[in-house]
């Protein structure tokens, strides 16, 4: 039975030095000044379809079948390596979920929101910035994400896009390039 006759007996054979008592204080500072270990970020690399997993999980499920590929009314997936990319070049994604409802590997999730995790680039040679002659790309934005501010100058609320690439696609200037947005990860 442990009772306060133990524990007196206990703590009498038990003594610590002084040194050992700071020593003990002072460790968990000692390794909060360690750095930390480092964990490997997984960011795409290239544009995956909409609803597509994060990356680790997209690369090991996507077996190249081209269900997806078939499925887009389109033609702006395509396979490269066996794996399924997205190119709005020369048409837009209109995020109607055909490509995903078409996958059998779940490498597209239905459950996840409709986001390519492009983002528009204005570059300074956009004619909107010059007067709001050209609005183009605001209007065709279906999520609101585009506008010109007062001093016209296009901004993008990344919030709010969805990558979907009509802006690119409707501006006849070639001033907006899609890239992928930095810290983009789905669901």
């Amino acid at each position: 039975m442990r009772d306060a006759r133990y524990y007196r007996a206990w703590m009498s054979v038990r003594t610590i030095s002084r040194r050992a008592l700071f020593r003990s204080l002072l460790q968990p500072g000692k390794q909060a000044l360690l750095p930390a270990p480092t964990t490997q970020v997984w960011r795409r690399q290239v544009p995956r379809p909409p609803q597509a997993v994060v990356e680790p999980l997209f690369l090991q499920r996507c077996d190249g079948c081209g269900d997806c590929v078939q499925a887009c009314a389109y033609g702006i997936i395509y396979l490269e390596q066996q794996k399924a990319q997205l190119q709005v070049d020369y048409a837009d994604c209109n995020l109607c979920a055909d490509c995903t409802r078409a996958c059998s590997k779940d490498a597209l999730d239905a459950t996840l929101p409709m986001d390519t995790g492009l983002r528009p680039v204005i570059s300074s040679q956009c004619l909107g910035r010059l007067d709001d002659g050209c609005r183009m790309c605001e209007i065709a934005c279906p999520g609101s994400a585009i506008f010109f501010n007062q001093h016209h100058q296009p901004v993008v609320k990344n919030d709010q896009c969805t990558g979907c690439g009509k802006c690119k696609f409707v501006c006849y200037h070639g001033a907006i390039t899609l890239t992928i947005k930095a810290d983009f990860y789905p669901g």
